[in-house]
């Protein structure tokens, strides 16, 4: 059972990320609620297929395995979301207890929060309108680091940090719903959008006629869980769950639902 809450009043058009969290309770009662409480995640909005809204509920991958998870505690399971940006301060500040996000493991991030083992491998891609003459015939990213060129980000994604450090010459617009850097990408408000590659796929599936993509030199990033410093315990609860869903084939069986 999943028990959904909204932090943001915004929806993106077709997707949104979840968010979880384990209820606020020391580490001697942490072991007690994970038998009979609620396991809350937090996640953010707008990452399809990790985390999607439709009208019959919350599915992605990250949710297949926030749910999962969940069984294997016998825990119900409650949803909170948040914007990207701000969930790693909604964990720290015990709003929730695991983030489910597609979060990039990062040794920036590894200062402030425990991350699990690895659950996915991606990369980063850049998505552009087909026909655009300007963007069409480049192929390394970096000949992009111009003035001339409007790209734009999620705020606090891997793609952020990216193209703040590798183009510093362009001009750079950060969006936090997903559906508004879509709608600033199609009205031509922006000439690309960095985002990571798995997520670029399925959009430019979703709008094949319209939009392409390009891969970057970024091709070796990893998803991981993240907890407070203080939830080693429910981290390695949560590496346990993976290696034997993985052992199970049941994350072949997800990744297949939504790859």
């Amino acid at each position: 059972m999943i028990i959904s809450k909204f932090k943001s009043s915004k929806i993106a058009f077709f997707l949104s990320f979840l968010s979880f969290s384990f209820s606020d309770h020391s580490v001697a009662n942490e072991e007690e609620n994970k038998e009979i409480g609620i396991l809350k995640v937090c996640t953010s909005g707008g990452f399809i297929p990790f985390s999607v809204y439709t009208k019959d509920g919350w599915e992605g991958f990250d949710i297949d395995l926030a749910e999962n998870f969940s069984a294997f505690l016998k825990t119900k399971l409650e949803v909170i979301n948040y914007s990207f940006d701000g969930i790693i301060p909604a964990l720290i500040t015990k709003k929730c207890d695991l983030i489910f996000s597609g979060m990039t493991i990062t040794d920036e991030r590894k200062k402030t929060v425990l991350f699990s083992d690895p659950y996915f491998k991606d990369g980063l891609s850049f998505m552009y309108l087909k026909n655009n003459a300007k963007i069409e015939n480049i192929n390394d990213i970096a000949e992009l680091n111009h003035k001339k060129y409007k790209i734009g980000v999620k705020v606090g994604y891997t793609s952020d940090f990216y193209v703040g450090k590798n183009l510093k010459n362009a001009t750079v617009l950060k969006f936090n719903e997903t559906s508004d850097i879509i709608n600033a990408l199609r009205s031509k408000k922006i000439d690309i959008i960095v985002t990571d590659s798995n997520h670029s796929n399925i959009l430019v599936k979703k709008f094949p006629t319209i939009m392409d993509s390009k891969k970057t030199d970024v091709q070796e990033e990893y998803f991981g869980v993240a907890a407070r410093n203080d939830s080693a315990i429910l981290i390695d609860k949560f590496n346990t769950f993976l290696a034997q869903w993985k052992k199970d084939g049941e994350y072949d069986k997800s990744y297949n639902k939504y790859f």
